[in-house]
């Protein structure tokens, strides 16, 4: 039996569950496809997506004390730390307030898309950017819409995600 002492800094604790975190979820993608086949895992994942964000944003309004989201500028600021909690480094992104009721992201390099790629299942991937963030809307208790128009088979690994909220 060794008598070695591991220590682990904040940010190694951080990064090794990051990655088993984007590894759990890719493999019990995968996993699903092999048992259920590629339509029913998909649906599968879009209803753990839908109901995990909820729970995410929540999660982290009670974790920072943030309370209401009250305006845009608001939503801006949650947006810049949920997202590089809950995104991985490689999904590259950038927030702009357009007007007192519109809030834009930008992603500029997609990590699912880039995965799917790698899978070669672009064709057939149902981009879930759209239900997260509809859920974290609906969780903050936000009147108004998402837009995302593209999906993964003809995002290019770029779209815009579209907040349209109501006040």
């Amino acid at each position: 039996m060794s008598s070695k002492k591991v220590k682990l800094t904040p940010e190694q604790k951080e990064k090794l569950l990051r990655n088993i975190w984007l590894l759990h979820d890719g493999r019990w993608f995968l996993k699903s496809v092999e048992q259920f086949g590629f339509d029913t895992a998909t649906k599968l994942n879009l209803a753990v997506v839908k109901s995990i964000a909820r729970t995410e944003i929540k999660q982290l309004l009670a974790e920072t004390d943030f309370g209401e989201v009250r305006d845009i500028k608001d939503l801006q600021a949650l947006m810049e730390v949920a997202s590089p909690l809950y995104f991985p480094e490689e999904h590259k992104y950038e927030f702009k307030i357009v007007d007192n009721n519109t809030f834009v992201g930008h992603v500029l390099e997609c990590y699912v898309h880039k995965m799917m790629s790698k899978a070669g299942t672009t064709a057939i991937h149902q981009c879930a950017a759209k239900m997260r963030f509809d859920s974290w809307c609906q969780a903050m208790g936000l009147d108004g819409e998402v837009i995302n128009e593209k999906n993964t088979n003809n995002c290019n690994g770029t779209c815009e995600i579209i907040f349209k909220i109501k006040w």
